[in-house]
């Protein structure tokens, strides 16, 4: 149970500004109903067979309890487990839970994370601040975007899987800290991990879960109970950046013409995002009815923000003649403040310059009611702490598909040779034409693997090695038949080095600081490959992805050769074309 000697409250970065906004001791002996809904489903894949239930949850001892079970339901044998799953929404801050995730045996995966919202259609992205299969001793730190993607892709922005240990007391403190920048992952109060993306401002629900039924699973170690102690959110100020999700409507892409992270009252069909002619991107919100009189309420609430003055802006046009069309506040510990849509045929600015918020919570609402052929719209919506300067305006909204994948563009990952790694999805780096770019700066000569997409057998794959004489090494193929290129004037242990490696359609280069350096033409190898995922920092065989989660890998027979990367890695750009071609899609 939780002890004395444990810190009464968590450690966010000092100075950093951050205020205790929300808790959850799990004292008493109940899951408090207003802060926690029960996780109750069923998840079924290829790596996974778990049946999820409420009874498996209990609050005793000051911990949240999650018990995983072998049980016999209806005359059947299940893998049972469970969660709960927060009823708040919680945004930009910094988040962290002490927790013992079962460790004793096979099958159990222990999870503290971000995603989906207390209201239906508020999917934007998933962060994993852990996921952890029980004797893995590897914590996986992800991102997902959950963005619409039906003719595009976004692979897999960010999936660090990090060894990790329990403090001698036996916890574990875990947190990551949510920012505009991205997300910056912690294990005992030591970032380990940094998941870079501008604009993805959502405010969803934190889940605490404990699956079972998670590959081979150890029956004679169940029941196994994983255990949280507390959850913590710190919030902060961030002048100038929008606090409001999906303000522009662009998270919707091909979702749907619902928009995503509001909420729709009042007459079906009346309010949709539609695209062309937008304020700012491509799409926008409309309220109207072609087919006889509406009336609408497109609203989002906001939860455990800090107390202060704000503003709202948003770009607005109309038909004009409604009975009601305006933006309206409320909710913030004052009376409501209105803003009237004015009949315009051209995008005009409203702005609120003053909402003093006083209770860490806000609603915005967009409301309308007219008759058939009267419309409004609005985009570009902002709620936000003003700065004495202007802050500058957006970036053009993009899902950050090209190149195909990046990570570490701001600040070089660091590796050591353990089995620290990040996995890249296995549409990246696949085609008749790819590009390899990174910049390193290795601690040691020795034969390592900084990054690869390569299978163990077949005719497509591909690799960049480095040797202990100094080589860098182009393979294409897979690791059983490949073909290499070298060159021989390679690299120095402790100097910064860009590599570039492209393979196009028979012919691979590599090219060092700016300069090729070896090239092979007639390579009868691909690297149109769509079963490997790719891996960079330790290019091993211990650990496999399967789906979402990290599952234990098939280790080769022979001796291994590549050992794991030691130095820094930095700019990795991984794209499924070469310089002024087009992007094959997969």
């Amino acid at each position: 149970m939780l002890g004395a000697t444990l810190p009464a409250h968590a450690q966010p970065p000092v100075g950093a500004g951050y205020e205790l906004l929300f808790s959850d001791e799990f004292d008493g002996d109940k899951v408090n109903p207003a802060h926690w809904r029960f996780r109750e489903d069923r998840r079924t894949d290829s790596y996974m067979n778990g049946l999820n239930r409420r009874q498996n949850v209990a609050v005793a001892g000051g911990s949240l309890l999650i018990t995983a079970r072998q049980e016999m339901i209806d005359g059947k044998p299940e893998n049972t487990g469970g969660g709960v799953i927060s009823t708040h929404q919680f945004g930009y801050g910094y988040y962290e839970t002490l927790s013992k995730p079962f460790m004793a045996g096979r099958g159990v995966h222990s999870a503290f994370w971000q995603r989906g919202g207390s209201i239906p259609n508020n999917t934007i992205f998933e962060i994993d601040s852990y996921e952890i299969d029980s004797g893995s001793w590897i914590g996986c730190n992800n991102l997902y975007l959950q963005l619409g993607t039906k003719n595009q892709s976004v692979p897999w922005p960010h999936r660090a899987n990090i060894p990790f240990a329990l403090r001698p007391d036996g916890w574990f403190l875990d947190a990551y800290e949510y920012t505009p920048e991205g997300v910056i992952f912690y294990d005992n109060g030591k970032v380990v991990a940094r998941a870079e993306w501008k604009e993805l401002t959502a405010a969803q629900c934190v889940w605490l879960t404990a699956l079972n039924g998670v590959g081979k699973v150890d029956a004679a170690k169940q029941p196994a109970t994983t255990e949280f102690a507390y959850f913590r959110y710190y919030a902060k100020d961030y002048p100038g950046v929008n606090l409001l999700p999906n303000g522009s409507f662009e998270y919707n892409q091909d979702r749907g013409d619902q928009p995503i992270a509001w909420q729709q009252d009042g007459t079906p069909g009346a309010g949709k995002v539609v695209a062309g002619e937008a304020a700012r991107d491509r799409y926008k919100l409309r309220h109207a009815s072609p087919g006889g009189a509406y009336q609408l309420s497109t609203s989002q609430s906001l939860e455990f923000i800090r107390n202060g003055d704000y503003q709202l802006t948003a770009r607005v046009r109309s038909s004009g003649g409604q009975k009601t069309a305006r933006l309206v506040v409320r909710g913030y510990g004052g009376p409501e403040l209105v803003l009237t849509v004015p009949a315009t045929a051209s995008w005009t600015p409203l702005t609120l310059p003053k909402i003093p918020v006083t209770n860490h919570s806000v609603t915005v609402a967009i409301e309308s009611a007219g008759e058939a052929g009267q419309w409004l719209e609005v985009d570009a919506i902002q709620f936000l702490k003003p700065t004495k300067t202007p802050p500058p305006a957006p970036e053009p909204f993009s899902l950050r598909l090209e190149p195909a994948w990046q990570l570490a563009q701001s600040e070089p990952i660091a590796f050591t040779g353990d089995n620290k790694f990040y996995f890249f999805d296995r549409s990246v780096g696949r085609g008749a034409a790819i590009t390899v770019d990174f910049t390193m700066n290795p601690a040691k000569r020795q034969d390592a693997a900084p990054l690869a997409r390569q299978p163990k057998t077949g005719t497509a794959g591909w690799s960049v090695l480095l040797t202990q004489q100094g080589q860098v090494v182009f393979r294409i193929g897979s690791g059983a038949t490949h073909q290499d290129v070298v060159a021989d004037v390679g690299y120095a242990v402790g100097k910064e080095t860009r590599v570039v490696c492209v393979f196009d359609r028979g012919t691979a280069t590599i090219s060092l600081d700016g300069k090729q350096v070896a090239q092979a033409t007639g390579i009868t190898f691909t690297t149109d490959d769509a079963t490997a995922a790719g891996r960079l920092g330790a290019v091993n065989d211990i650990y496999d992805a399967v789906g979402d989660v990290i599952a234990p890998g098939t280790p080769s027979a022979a001796p291994r050769k590549y050992k794991n990367y030691v130095g820094t890695l930095r700019a990795v750009t991984v794209d499924n074309a070469v310089p002024g071609q087009a992007r094959r899609a997969n």
